[in-house]
This record gives structure tokens, C-alpha cells and sequence, in this order.
């Protein structure tokens, strides 16, 4: 097999004719596998396949064979013929290759590295044909990277999101509308006070406190991003992923237990998200309306957080039109956020913190002002106030908690998460106690619509998780215990 392959790429190498489709499917290849093996969750949709097809793939070959013949059936070009297929392939490829490492609005860099390209495939036509052949072994080493991807995404099980009970059959008996408020990466008032934070946030709190909210000291999330956290929270189990779950935004968007359970009590589902992020790689939506539409989710997730969208007003119109109506809001908030994601963006932890607690002094005027509206015009409303994860303040970027850490303080900066309830008639339930973490948000609530204490007995462990790369052998950990102790143990799954 291999001595064939060896025997097929020097005939390659050495033929005088010339192969215009080759050449283009070489252009694009590298970077066509490239793109799923860095971004798979987010463009895995088949509107997106065809999109990168068409981009990488298809374009090159209608480009290069066009070029290709109208240069043969004219007389006055036909003397650059011989040029012509390496300078297109050395364009195409370097135009993918540049743009994806600085970006493809960086014109003026990209089009000095395409002259460079240009001249060089000028100098090494002879030997082009080698060149070829390497971007084919670019594109295989690319693609043996992609294939556990492929596998986990194919043969991965969804059994995590069954329930241990008839959860989605519950019958309510209470039917308050429900809002669901999310401000991501808020951490809890308990650590906000503490070292690293060290930040006076007793005004705002004490404001919710008028309001009748009850404030859940030490809540925290099961996992360390917007995306494992919510699917946990929507699809109440633990999925035990520390960085990548396949298929989380289709959960979170999509057919979940939570929204199963609130059609099953003929409730209208809301989503009103401020940026179209969880929608990237397009998940079928199950909520009755969105304040995103599919034609305005970027294709590959450029400028999905500056596309942005105002909350409150269109908030405000949507109750007063469904009055009549039993109505769950999902309302998402993308502040105050947290520190920088990459080591080589980090500003040094006291520049970090500061724009962290200015960020959370934004989201405190816009918590103020959402949950006025949501009071004036629906006062007995059931209102939910839950971040997805903390603000990581301590760290000097968030990766560093996939880096083993021993510091509680750190540890808790990462999952500590904001919660605040605002229960109908200021009537919190006894067993509301038992609420410790996100994964159990949920079947709290229900077992209180309903009045069916026995939800309660298939509770999730309270537990804490994060993927470990470096200082301990790689995997899924688990950071805090049920009782709040930070621990560390991988995951068996």
C-alpha cells in the first residue's frame, strides 16, 4: 500500500501535465480540515459544512479551472501558463493560512505575506508539484488531529441526560411566571467581600434585599464555563466535561428536561440572550421565541460578541403583550464577565481585577434596572437571579485553573456564582437550603411549583469540576466536594 502511494506521488512529482483541480483542493485542504479541528463546536451544523465547503474547497477549483482555461485558449497569456497554477495555489493557501493566524480583516499584512508567497512560488515552480504534496501531508496530519473529535463527537453518549425520574411529567400547582436572569460570570456576594475581591458590594445587595430576593451565600457552579455550566443546569444531571461537551448548546437552546417540563404545564419559553453565542453552530431551538433569528448568528462566529442586543425594553413589551398567558423567560446577560481567557492577553491580576469590578458595577445598575421592570409589570412574579461561574479574580488567566490549583480562595474565585431568589409572596420554601449548586436550580423550582417534595430525592452531588492539562495527569477532576471542601479527584466516568 505504502510502496503505491510512494510510486503514485512521484509519478506525481515528475509528470509534465498539469492538474488545475489537484492544485486548488490543495489550497484549501489543510485549512478546510483546519477549521473543525480548532473551532468543531461551534460550526459543526450542516449549513456550516457547506458554507466551509464551498470557501475552501469548492472556490479554488471553480477559480483555479476558469483561470486555468481561459489562460490556455489565450495566445497573448499563454507564455505564464506554467505559472499560473503555482501562484494561485501559493495565494489561495496563503490567504487561508495567514488570515486565519492574524485574522482576514488584516488586509495589509495578509497582502505582504501573499506577495511573498507569490514570489516564491515564482522562484520554486520547478518544484512546485512537491509543495503539493506537502500541503497534502499538512492536510492529513491535520485531519489524524481531527479524528478523535469526530469519534467523541459521533459515539458519545447522551445517556447523562436521562433522568432518574418522571421530572418532565410534573404537574404544577403554582404558576407564577418564571425569569430566569443570568449575568455571566457574577460571582457570589460571600466571595466578593472575601480576598481577592475585596469589593464593597453591600448597596446592591442590600437593594435586592428590599426587593423581597433572598441571597444564597456559598451557591456556586458545577463547571467552569457559560456553556458546561448551563447544559448542566438545563439538562439537571452532571455531564462530568471539563472543557468541550458535544452537543451543550443543543441542550441549552434546544428540547431539554426544563423546557420539556414547562411545555408539559403550558408555558410560553422566552430565550432573550444579549449575543448570539450559544447559537453559533445553530441548534435547533425549542423555546417558543427567540430575540436572535438564525440570519443574524454569524456563520463561523466572528463578531458574535460584539453583536449585540438591548434586553430590557423588548423584555418589558414581551410581558405586557402575554399577560394572559403562563410565560419563562431565559434572560442572558454577558457582564460582568471575567478575567482574560489566554496567558498572552493577561494584564497582571491587579489591572484584572479592577476591570472585573468595574464590570460588575455594570451589571449591578443593569440587574437594578431589569428586575424594576420585571417588578413593576408582573409583582408576583417568580424571579431568578444565577450566574453560570465566577469572575476567576486571583488567577492571572482563566486556563490557569486547568493548571492543578490547591488555593481554595482561587478555586471558589473560578466557581463561585451568584444567586438570588425572588419567591411569590415572599414565601421561600423550607428545603431551599438544599439549593448549593446549578445543577439542582431546576428541580428546586419544580419541586416548589409542584409541591412534590419527593423531586428532591434525586438531587445531584453538589460537586465542582474542571479539565486538569498541567501538574497533574490530563483529565476531569473534581475540584469541590459536595460539602463545599476543595478536593481533588479525576473523574471516572
Amino acid at each position: 500500500m505504502l510502496a503505491k502511494l510512494r510510486k503514485y506521488i512521484e509519478d506525481f512529482v515528475a509528470s509534465s501535465k498539469e492538474y488545475p483541480i489537484v492544485f486548488a483542493i490543495a489550497a484549501g485542504l489543510y485549512s478546510f480540515i483546519y477549521v473543525y479541528h480548532s473551532n468543531f463546536m461551534l460550526v459543526n451544523s450542516a449549513f456550516q459544512f457547506v458554507i466551509i465547503f464551498c470557501a475552501y474547497i469548492l472556490l479554488p477549483i471553480i477559480v483555479f479551472v476558469i483561470s486555468w482555461e481561459i489562460v490556455k485558449r489565450l495566445k497573448f497569456l499563454s507564455k505564464f501558463q506554467h505559472y499560473l497554477l503555482p501562484i494561485l495555489n501559493a495565494v489561495f493557501f496563503g490567504f487561508y493560512f495567514i488570515g486565519r493566524i492574524y485574522g482576514f480583516h488584516e488586509r495589509k499584512i495578509i497582502l505582504a505575506y501573499l506577495i511573498g508567497f507569490t514570489l516564491l512560488a515564482i522562484l520554486l515552480r520547478k518544484h512546485y508539484k512537491k509543495i503539493v504534496v506537502l500541503q497534502f501531508i499538512m492536510a492529513i496530519v491535520a485531519f489524524l488531529g481531527l479524528t478523535p473529535i469526530l469519534s467523541r463527537a459521533l459515539f458519545d453518549s447522551d445517556e447523562w441526560q436521562k433522568q432518574p425520574d418522571a421530572i418532565v411529567q410534573t404537574k404544577f400547582n403554582k404558576f407564577p411566571n418564571i425569569y430566569i436572569i443570568q449575568p455571566d460570570g457574577y460571582v457570589n456576594f460571600s466571595e466578593l467581600e472575601k480576598d481577592p475581591y475585596n469589593f464593597e458590594n453591600g448597596e446592591f445587595e442590600s437593594y435586592l434585599e428590599a426587593k423581597e430576593f433572598k441571597l444564597y451565600k456559598d451557591f456556586r457552579s458545577n463547571y467552569t464555563s457559560t456553556i458546561l455550566s448551563n447544559s448542566s443546569m438545563f439538562g439537571m444531571k452532571h455531564h462530568y466535561n471539563g472543557e468541550q461537551l458535544f452537543g451543550a448548546r443543543e441542550v441549552i437552546a434546544g428540547n431539554n428536561p426544563v423546557i420539556e417540563t414547562l411545555k408539559n404545564n403550558d408555558y410560553q419559553t422566552f430565550l432573550f440572550i444579549e449575543n448570539p453565542y450559544v447559537l453559533l453552530n445553530r441548534p435547533t431551538i425549542a423555546y417558543d421565541s427567540c430575540n436572535f433569528s438564525m440570519e443574524e448568528v454569524p456563520w463561523f462566529g466572528i463578531g458574535a460578541f460584539a453583536h449585540r442586543k438591548k434586553l430590557i425594553d423588548p423584555l418589558e413589551e414581551t410581558i405586557r403583550n402575554n399577560r394572559e398567558k403562563r410565560n419563562f423567560y431565559f434572560i442572558e446577560k454577558i457582564a460582568p464577565g471575567h478575567i482574560t481567557t489566554f496567558e498572552n492577553q493577561a494584564q497582571g491580576f491587579e489591572t484584572e481585577r479592577k476591570n472585573y469590578l468595574t464590570q460588575v458595577e455594570i451589571a449591578n445598575k443593569w440587574l437594578r434596572d431589569i428586575t424594576q421592570v420585571i417588578i413593576k409589570n408582573d409583582p408576583n412574579s417568580l424571579i431568578v437571579i444565577a450566574a453560570d461561574h465566577g469572575g476567576y479574580v486571583g488567577l492571572n488567566y482563566t486556563r490557569e485553573l486547568f493548571e492543578k490549583q490547591t488555593d481554595k480562595k482561587l478555586i471558589y474565585s473560578a466557581f463561585s456564582s451568584a444567586l438570588a431568589i425572588k419567591w411569590p409572596n415572599n414565601d421561600a420554601p423550607l428545603y431551599d437550603t438544599k439549593l448549593k449548586s446549578a445543577v439542582n436550580l431546576f428541580r428546586t423550582l419544580f419541586t416548589y411549583l409542584s409541591d412534590n417534595e419527593a423531586l428532591l430525592q434525586h438531587l445531584q452531588p453538589d460537586t465542582s469540576h474542571s479539565i486538569i492539562k498541567k501538574n497533574a495527569p490530563s483529565g476531569v477532576y473534581e475540584y469541590i466536594d459536595s460539602d463545599g471542601n476543595v478536593v481533588f479527584r479525576k473523574v471516572e466516568k
